[in-house]
């Protein structure tokens, strides 16, 4: 009997290498612990090289690079149009190859294209939103407004399933959506999780005391907020250290704005994001919004107390003084009380990261959330 196959599908700028662009490598290692094998298509080459690394297959597929299709890039709707129809193509002649049981998409174009070419090939279809839907599906209701996002909702009517990553996306996606809407029925939430590292990546104790994000370098990721934070900390506290690690389009700004600090360090984009998060004592998240952090349930695999913005999925992960502190977006002031804190009681803070590590093993790991959860969703794979 053959091994049942899984296509999984998911491009993104080449910037990006958040939790969307490692849950397609995190599901093909535990589908390949059930005895499915998985395919990554993507053009996204960090994504490709990681999927390499882990001995998934890999097959460089098509993406294009214009994403924005609003306001007055609207009128290039016939030149989408004309791109899906070829990414179709590409898509039925891949699937007509390789034959899966299911395709599993995660981009806005492969929601449309990978849709079509699924359904003419008899494969289950199966999308995961990493916090688009609510940004695509803007303005459904007013005819001449986002012609680009009515095409994938008529996309969605014929998936078969579509995962959300929160509660929040779900409350978010829902709002856009019509009151008798087939896609309704398609929705369910499905937290994403990481495999258990815990034992290659032991505790250590730092000195200085050592505050570490792990993220893109962008804006919206609070970089700034928790550079002002941590400079405020120190002042008062020299025996203290911030290490950012990853890399992004705002690295230069971030770098400038902390260049008077010699203790602000800044790692660069890491292999081995667990090697960069153990640097540190306490885990720092100061999203201004957030789907679902990987980087948060990865902290907590690794038993860190954690400090994150009340923003989004993160609630659903950080519960305010049990399983870590929250504090509100773009206040640098509550931030730095947070981590003053969490640095003059290091037994609270252990308590704290304890507890994320036990919520962690009773609800994240990922290899049991693909077997309970994602697993039937391909339904023809037992």
């Amino acid at each position: 009997m053959s091994v049942p196959r899984v296509i999984i599908v998911r491009n993104a700028y080449a910037h990006d290498f958040g939790g969307g662009e490692r849950f397609p490598v995190f599901l093909a290692r535990a589908l390949k612990e059930q005895h499915v094998e998985p395919i990554v298509v993507s053009a996204h080459q960090k994504t490709l090289a990681f999927a390499n690394s882990s001995g998934i297959r890999t097959i460089r597929g098509l993406w294009w690079r214009r994403q924005n299709w609003s306001g007055r890039y609207a009128l290039l709707f016939p030149a989408y149009f004309l791109w899906q129809l070829v990414l179709t193509l590409y898509y039925v002649a891949l699937f007509a190859r390789l034959r899966p049981l299911a395709v599993h998409l995660q981009s806005k174009d492969d929601f449309v294209a990978g849709t079509v070419a699924g359904k003419l090939l008899g494969a289950r279809v199966v999308w995961t939103d990493h916090a688009d839907l609510k940004h695509i599906w803007r303005n459904l209701g007013v005819w001449y407004k986002n012609p680009v996002g009515k095409l994938v909702y008529a996309a969605a009517c014929a998936a078969d399933h579509i995962t959300l990553v929160s509660e929040s996306e779900r409350r978010e996606v829902t709002a856009l959506l019509p009151k008798e809407s087939p896609v309704l029925r398609l929705l369910t939430v499905i937290h994403n999780g990481c495999a258990d590292r815990y034992e290659l990546y032991p505790q250590v104790t730092h000195v200085p005391f050592t505050f570490v994000i792990a993220s893109r370098l962008v804006a919206d990721k609070g970089i700034a907020d928790a550079i002002d934070a941590f400079k405020s900390l120190h002042t008062h506290h020299p025996d203290t250290e911030l290490v950012i690690a990853g890399d992004g389009p705002g690295r230069d700004e971030f770098e400038t704005r902390a260049h008077d600090n010699a203790a602000i360090r800044f790692l660069g984009h890491q292999e081995d994001p667990y090697a960069a998060m153990r640097q540190g004592d306490v885990f720092l998240q100061p999203t201004y919004h957030e789907g679902f952090s990987v980087a948060l349930v990865e902290a907590s695999m690794l038993g860190m107390p954690i400090i994150a913005t009340d923003v989004g999925g993160n609630v659903e992960i950080i519960h305010h003084k049990t399983t870590g502190l929250t504090v509100p977006a773009k206040d640098s002031g509550a931030l730095a009380e947070a981590m003053e804190l969490l640095y003059r009681d290091r037994p609270y803070a252990q308590k704290l990261g304890a507890a994320a590590r036990a919520q962690y093993l009773d609800t994240f790991v990922f290899d049991q959330v693909v077997k309970e959860r994602f697993m039937p969703l391909y339904e023809t794979i037992n």
